[in-house]
């Protein structure tokens, strides 16, 4: 802090100086140069401080120090084998997300709600492989059963594929991303 208060105080009586100096000159030519010479070596006293701290600036040290917080640096260098596999699961989480926007929306205009995606695709992200979805119809109510109900197994999956919103939803999958319906596994969700 006292190198703050220092810096400060330098300005301050650097400016009470270039006053005085502005004042003594004569008028004219001499008090326009001195007003030039002062203002370029006020502004050369402003940035001198900021050339040292870019000089001292490495990344995130600065503010690791200053804020307490761990010091946040790659695992890895471009090229080596860590890097390419962090490099495919940013690209990988980018494209699912990507995905995922775009079926919410295509599906938005059926009024079918997309709560959850997940897709497969091929390695080099030109193709996709399947598709796993969760959905709902927009104006669908909730359904709260009035009666107890003794519990029986039953097959989800298959009441699920027959019923006509997750038909619906698995034919607009497969129309929009040239599927097979076999490769699209829709789940029924009640909002």
């Amino acid at each position: 802090m006292s190198a703050f208060f220092s810096y400060i105080t330098n300005i301050t009586y650097y400016l009470l100086f270039a006053g005085v100096a502005h004042r003594v000159a004569p008028a004219g030519k001499y008090r326009k140069f001195v007003t030039l010479v002062t203002g370029f070596v006020l502004v050369i006293m402003v940035i001198a401080p900021l050339r040292n701290f870019s000089a001292d600036f490495d990344g995130l040290d600065f503010f690791a120090g200053v804020a307490g917080l761990p010091i946040l640096q790659p695992a890895f260098a471009p090229g080596e084998p860590g890097y390419t596999a962090l490099h495919r699961a940013h690209l990988s989480a980018a494209f699912e997300e990507q995905l995922t926007i775009q079926l919410r929306g295509m599906l938005a205009r059926s009024d079918i709600t997309l709560h959850e995606a997940s897709f497969s695709y091929t390695e080099d992200f030109t193709r996709i492989t399947g598709a796993w979805v969760s959905v709902s119809r927009a104006e669908e109510p909730r359904r709260v059963p009035f009666i107890r109900i003794e519990p029986v197994r039953v097959n989800r999956e298959a009441a699920a594929e027959a019923h006509p919103l997750a038909s619906e939803a698995k034919n607009l999958i497969a129309d929009f991303y040239n599927l097979p319906h076999e490769h699209i596994h829709v789940i029924l969700r009640y909002p």
